[in-house]
């Protein structure tokens, strides 16, 4: 198989990463993905930085033994507690999704005061605020912590109009409101779903996925290395899970924003 014919391998600690998938499958249309979610091991969030590396590289290890062409590290946790460490062990591109989205924040504030909101673990590595300062040192960085917003959207409580998520956003974002910033990180992969209800909450602020930055970063890294599918057939994509096959055709689907149709596979790392 030509290296441009290669898969794309895609990884998350679960489903948020299909939100990844999403924009990937938008712009890359006839690219082939193979994405994997360790739902087995879910959620990295609340583990130690030595755990959540070592289910990095078994993400990283099972993904190159399809010879995926580059990985996507489509998970806020893995990405900010992990990338380093994996992108000295393995020569593949490896684009995460922190870095891209820092990126695109850093770009689009105009009064240089950015917010992000993402998990525990996330929050605690520091990984925006290094980034950002990478981008834009003078730019003010404010983060908060939202352990509630994966169990709610997991649970199908992302909808605007349904008072518990619009309930707990409000308090979480208020005291990114008073600090007057104008672009705001949606720093975990299952955040997209609440963006109805962020925007309502800030209706003055950029917000900023990490999917359609992520995918940017991505088309470049395939397009300076070569490795862009030239090929005029729509891509394939397969799925394969840690635990739950069922559970995660049904509630994935809400995530990438369509059927998931084909089997998903379960493996055992």
């Amino acid at each position: 198989m030509d290296n441009c014919e290669r898969p794309i391998g895609v990884f998350d600690s679960g489903l948020g990463g299909l939100t990844v998938v999403k924009e990937i499958l938008k712009n890359l249309p006839n690219e082939n993905i193979i994405f994997f979610g360790d739902t087995g091991r879910v959620p990295y969030g609340g583990r130690s930085k030595e755990t959540i590396t070592q289910y990095v590289k078994d993400d990283m290890d099972f993904l190159l033994s399809h010879g995926v062409k580059a990985v996507v590290i489509a998970c806020n946790t893995a990405d900010s507690m992990a990338r380093e460490t994996v992108e000295n062990l393995y020569n593949i591109p490896i684009i995460g999704v922190v870095s891209p989205a820092a990126k695109k924040a850093a770009n689009a504030t105009k009064n240089g005061r950015i917010g992000v909101i993402g998990t525990k673990a996330t929050v605690k590595s520091g990984a925006y605020l290094r980034a950002i300062s990478a981008y834009s040192p003078e730019t003010e960085v404010f983060v908060a912590a939202c352990p509630l917003l994966v169990p709610l959207v997991e649970e199908g409580r992302f909808q605007k109009g349904d008072i518990v998520p619009e309930t707990v956003l409000k308090e979480y974002l208020e005291p990114l409101k008073e600090k007057e910033i104008d672009t705001l990180i949606l720093g975990c992969t299952h955040y997209p779903l609440l963006y109805d209800i962020v925007a309502s909450i800030l209706p003055d602020v950029q917000i900023i996925c990490s999917g359609p930055a992520s995918t940017e970063a991505l088309i470049e890294t395939l397009s300076v290395n070569s490795l862009l599918n030239r090929s005029s057939s729509p891509g394939s994509i397969s799925y394969f899970v840690s635990d739950s096959p069922d559970s995660f055709s049904k509630n994935g689907s809400i995530f990438i924003g369509k059927e998931i149709n084909s089997g998903v596979k379960l493996v055992n790392l």
